[in-house]
């Protein structure tokens, strides 16, 4: 169906039945006298005007056909018998039909035409009469009759088209009304009850102020006082209207709602040329508060951060940006503070991010406990939040805040009664001094905090340009480090291990050097955390696994006798799979014994995930390759995590063999770490031995295989190989 087309339904608003009917093409007559010569000759002078006649020879006839059809004219004699013409006409009233009569009538007497006009019949004719008065008398009866049923039926499709009016206006979702020219109202639907509580019969004779709030009644005199009309109308005005009392307004929270009108001016021509007057304005309200408590909802969030409600980085940038202008315009300092939680990372990863989540907002909370009224304290990502401190008097004022803020977040965390204890790192840069660009301090800052981390955390400091120094420092040796790894510059060393009562070298430790271009050999310790940061620490230990096995194939291609060599690995390398593809695919390349390699991880790698280490170390032993726990003691021991793992060796850390100063020392942590390894019949190896003392008291304690530079420093596989050749028993560095 084409839709333009197709026709529209119009309901009956009238609730009546009496629709006009509908007017045949031709007009029907119904021609009523006794005298059949007298009737031939009525409808002979009829016919042939475009009427349709019916002719009935008497009144009884009559009333049957009227009874039955419709006649827009009845033609009827007076005088029949049985039932007259008066019975007739009676018939016509009693029953409602719509019809006009004209009596023809050869009675001469008054009471005769008296009684048609008491009877309402249209004209009256007295035989013989004028053919022509007769015909002008039928056309004038049936040219009103026409007349009549189009205004009826003009008015009735008026009233249905004002109910249907009525009807959109009233069900529309807008407020609509209309006004006087002194702004009161003359109409306004049912929607201002619907939208504002306010009684519609009540607002009628009402100034437009009763419903407008006090706040925008000076804009609203434009709205509800347009003259305008077209295009110059008031479009898309937003007033606040108030609501009617609040408990007759149930369905609404607020006293106000957002309003945005369209008004135009109406004007009624006054007939002197073309000019027209005054007479009030006609406009339209729709209810806008919904629409712009959302547009309010997402532009908060757009400028703050959902989890903890403070500001994000975008509103936090302006208000720097704005900040930095005034302080430049009234040569003031601001600073801005940059807080990092210290091990958040172990809580999301040990109790969910869930609980993380709580505590970043517990941590807002006591945050912005702590900063002045005219400060900003925002959450920029993560566990990072950044503070503005505009209009600085005096750098001290940042160290009270930054202060605070330590010693709010050291008072224990409760979640879900579970108790934490966090702290944080604090750097600062001010303004102008540490910089005068938004991303200059958030940078300088940003450094000054990584300051606080490398020494330890749990502190605040200030920017220094030193700090850009030595940035700058590291940026360069990455950029090395990169090139160096690509171009070969790495090697392996080792570290023998030796056997204090034969001084035989039983093993050793694999230990990474940088042979870098400028700065000549460097250790391990001024780059694997480097690279450790840069990602780089896959790579590298795939490196070192292939060049320790090509190695170890080299000595046994030499005939040199067959050590165990120990490398060590980070766990971000142990607990992925493909380290042991790398492994498997390195031993079967150089065909080398798994026993002859150990791999030694830290014992911090059993309290992150235990569950998880403890699979992978299974792993590992099942390929042959022995463990070691490296620095034992220096972290959270757990020696029933400790019976659970495939260790074989444990190495007591550098840090409790320095401590050996004298001989009738007592040192209960070496002590106890030797007993634990022979209560666990594990092979035990101490690590940074380098005096004669350390070495004898260690050897009587019971730890019989040493490393350190009191016997070798970490060698070049050359120099390894030539101390394996020799096997002679060691002399110690520093020996008589």
């Amino acid at each position: 169906m084409n839709v333009q087309n197709a026709p529209i339904f119009v309901p009956d608003f009238t609730g009546r039945n009496d629709t006009p009917a509908i007017t045949p093409a031709a007009p029907r007559l119904l021609l009523v006298d006794d005298e059949p010569r007298l009737l031939s000759s009525l409808a002979d002078l009829l016919d042939g005007n475009g009427y349709e006649l019916t002719t009935v020879g008497g009144g009884h006839e009559a009333i049957t056909m009227l009874a039955r059809l419709h006649f827009d004219l009845v033609l009827l004699d007076l005088r029949m018998p049985g039932v007259s013409g008066h019975d007739v006409m009676d018939f016509i009233n009693e029953r409602g039909i719509d019809t006009d009569v004209i009596v023809l009538s050869g009675d001469s007497g008054i009471e005769a035409a008296i009684g048609a006009i008491n009877r309402r019949a249209y004209g009256y004719l007295r035989k013989p009469y004028r053919h022509d008065e007769l015909l002008s008398l039928v056309g004038n009866s049936l040219e009103r009759r026409r007349l009549a049923a189009e205004n009826h039926d003009f008015a009735w499709r008026l009233e249905c088209s004002e109910k249907l009016y009525r009807f959109l206006i009233d069900s529309s979702p807008d407020i609509i009304y209309t006004l006087d020219p002194e702004g009161r109202f003359t109409y306004i639907n049912r929607r201002v009850t619907e939208l504002l509580g306010f009684d519609r019969n009540e607002l009628i004779g009402a100034s437009y102020t009763t419903i407008v709030h006090d706040d925008d009644l000076e804009r609203a005199r434009y709205v509800f006082n347009e003259r305008r009309v077209g295009e110059r109308a008031t479009r898309n005005v937003e007033l606040q209207l108030k609501c009617a009392d609040p408990l007759k307004a149930r369905t609404f929270e607020t006293s106000l709602r957002t309003i945005s009108f369209n008004s135009i001016g109406m004007y009624l021509n006054n007939g002197k040329q073309g000019t027209s007057e005054y007479t009030g304005t006609y406009g339209i309200a729709r209810d806008v508060t919904e629409k712009r408590r959302t547009e309010e909802v997402i532009a908060y969030q757009a400028y703050h951060d959902i989890l903890t409600d403070l500001p994000n980085r975008a509103l936090f940038r302006d208000r720097l940006e704005l900040a930095i202008v005034q302080a430049r315009r009234k040569e003031e300092e601001l600073a801005l503070m940059f807080v990092d939680l210290d091990r958040f990372k172990t809580v999301n990863d040990s109790l969910g991010h869930l609980k993380g989540d709580e505590l970043l907002r517990q941590v807002a909370v006591r945050l912005k406990s702590c900063i002045r009224k005219g400060d900003t304290l925002a959450r920029i990502g993560g566990d990072e939040f950044v503070v503005l401190m505009p209009e600085l008097r005096e750098r001290s004022s940042a160290s009270v805040v930054a202060q605070k803020f330590l010693q709010v977040l050291s008072a224990p965390f409760i979640l879900d009664n579970t108790t934490l204890h966090i702290s944080a790192s604090i750097g600062i840069a001010v303004f102008p001094e540490d910089g005068d660009k938004i991303d200059d301090l958030i940078r300088h800052a940003d450094m000054a905090m990584y300051k606080i981390k490398g020494e330890g955390k749990n502190g605040f400091s200030f920017y220094d340009r030193s700090l850009l120094d030595a940035a700058h420092d590291k940026v360069l040796l990455e950029q090395d480090l990169r090139r160096g790894f690509k171009a070969g510059e790495l090697e392996m060393y080792y570290q023998p291990q030796i056997d204090a009562r034969t001084g035989a070298v039983v093993g050793a430790e694999a230990v990474m050097r940088w042979n870098h271009p400028r700065r000549g050999v460097l250790p391990a310790g001024e780059f694997l955390p480097l690279a450790e940061e840069a990602g780089l620490m896959v790579p590298f230990s795939d490196w070192m696994v292939d060049s320790v096995c090509r190695d170890l194939r080299r000595l046994r291609d030499e005939g040199k006798e067959a050590v165990r060599v120990s490398i060590n690995l980070s766990p971000t390398c142990l607990m992925r799979d493909n380290f042991f593809r790398t492994l498997a695919s390195a031993l079967d390349t150089y065909r080398i014994p798994a026993t002859q390699l150990e791999v030694e991880i830290t014992e911090n790698i059993c309290i992150r995930d235990p569950e998880t280490a403890i699979k992978h170390l299974k792993k590992l032993s099942s390929f042959g390759v022995r463990i070691a726990i490296d620095d034992f003691g220096t972290g959270y021991s757990s020696l029933a995590y400790l019976q659970r793992f495939p260790v074989n060796t444990l190495k007591i850390d550098q840090a409790f063999i320095r401590e050996i100063g004298h001989a009738d020392g007592h040192f209960p942590v070496v002590l106890a770490v030797i007993a634990i390894a022979r209560g666990l019949k594990l092979d035990l190896i101490a690590e940074g031995v380098e005096s004669e003392l350390q070495a004898r008291y260690l050897e009587q304690a019971g730890c019989k295989i040493m490393q350190g530079f009191l016997y070798h420093k970490p060698l070049p596989l050359e120099r390894f190989s030539e101390l394996l050749h020799v096997q002679a028993p060691t002399r110690r560095i520093g020996a008589g």
